[in-house]
């Protein structure tokens, strides 16, 4: 479909106030620059309950409920073909301030609170998160849009509406499942420092450490739901860049022995991963609940597609010469932690920022690291 055309049947949807998601998977990932929409055709909400359901789903952090799921069969499904341009287009612009020095200072305190509790054993890591609000001049959630698709090509992008739920916007590097019939692949991100025009740099000890915890604690959790060990591979640690940040990544893979019943195992098991949440996982939820004093909502959740057909021709060599018109059809699931995100609230953008704590943080490098992370957004919202 034609990129205007495709954009004006989101406008139209939007008009009629209908839900909608629209998103880009990285294209640096063997995704081309495929751009798709789900148009639901009415305003009911529906919920995924097994996770046998087919279409696009949105999780929140809070994992006592039900992720909402936009169903293939109750919505119409669009696509285009980006055209990355190399020139950036100009930012919409928002009202900046200063930010008020109670929320730095409340976010330091918030730090050293961990620490101590990490120092006393009480956790080896935890994710403490803040939000930020800025001034929206323009409203259109769909100009944001576009503005992240030229801005961040390795990221999944996206703009998810519900005008029972609101509207989030996001750009995240990390993959929280992909599961194609019944191999799998995951993720361990942890360890963040600013991009200086180079990848090749040295990590502290503090973020090696952090980046341990998030992959031994994912391959624990594979195995605690039968995922034998023997049949998992993980990659040794490597730097990645999202946007004007370096991170540490390790590759996780495997096969599930049941697919239809390990896919919603697996989803339960990886999320929230140690890296949006901590170690042990129960007790860094409960740090979290009790010490934060927001609701992340779907900051930190996960969204994408879930069950989705893709088709897969045959190679045209001699041997499949009869079978051109083959078509393999496989089921994939396709999960992305809410990471770098924002929700659109009254004429405002509020961006959700966080980072992990061990007992070796120093609480005001931690500050200078969520401000780091804002600018992943900033550079799209502030001229």
């Amino acid at each position: 479909m034609p990129e205007a055309q495709f954009f004006d049947r989101l406008e139209a949807q939007i008009t009629r106030n209908l839900p909608f998601v629209v998103y880009r998977k990285s294209i640096l990932s063997g995704n081309s620059g495929t751009v798709t929409t789900f148009l639901q055709q009415n305003d009911d909400l529906f919920y995924a309950e097994d996770f046998t359901e087919k279409g696009f789903i949105f999780a929140l952090f809070d994992t006592s409920k039900k992720p909402i799921l936009f169903p293939e069969n109750a919505s119409e499904k669009l696509i285009f073909e980006q055209v990355v341009s190399e020139e950036i287009t100009e930012p919409l612009t928002f009202q900046e301030g200063e930010i008020p020095e109670g929320i730095k200072s409340t976010h330091i305190e918030l730090v050293a609170k961990a620490v101590e509790a990490l120092k006393a054993g009480q956790m080896e890591k935890v994710v403490l998160s803040r939000r930020e609000e800025l001034e929206l001049k323009g409203k259109d959630p769909l100009k944001l849009f576009k503005e992240l698709l030229n801005f961040y090509p390795t990221a999944f992008v996206y703009c998810w509406f519900h005008p029972k739920v609101g509207c989030w916007l996001g750009a995240t590097p990390e993959t929280l499942l992909k599961v194609e019939e019944n191999r799998f692949k995951t993720m361990a991100l942890a360890g963040t420092q600013k991009y200086s025009g180079t990848r090749d740099v040295e990590w502290g000890e503090k973020e090696k450490q952090e980046q341990k915890f998030v992959t031994d604690s994912i391959l624990n959790d594979l195995e605690r739901i039968g995922v034998s060990s023997s049949g998992v591979e993980s990659s040794a640690a490597y730097t990645v860049k999202a946007g004007n940040l370096l991170h540490l990544r390790t590759d996780i893979s495997g096969r599930l022995i049941d697919s239809r019943k390990g896919l919603k195992e697996i989803i339960e098991a990886l999320h929230p991963t140690p890296a949006v949440c901590g170690l042990p996982k129960e007790k860094a939820m409960e740090f979290i609940l009790s010490e934060e004093n927001y609701d992340r909502e779907f900051y930190t959740g996960y969204l994408g597609e879930l069950n989705l057909q893709k088709n897969t021709q045959r190679s045209r060599t001699r041997r499949n010469v009869e079978n051109l018109a083959y078509r393999a059809v496989k089921k994939e699931t396709d999960l992305y932690v809410n990471l770098r995100c924002m929700k659109i609230e009254d004429g405002k953008a509020i961006l959700f920022i966080g980072g992990g704590i061990t007992k070796d943080s120093v609480p005001e490098d931690e500050w200078e690291e969520t401000e780091n992370k804002t600018e992943t957004m900033k550079n799209v919202l502030l001229k």
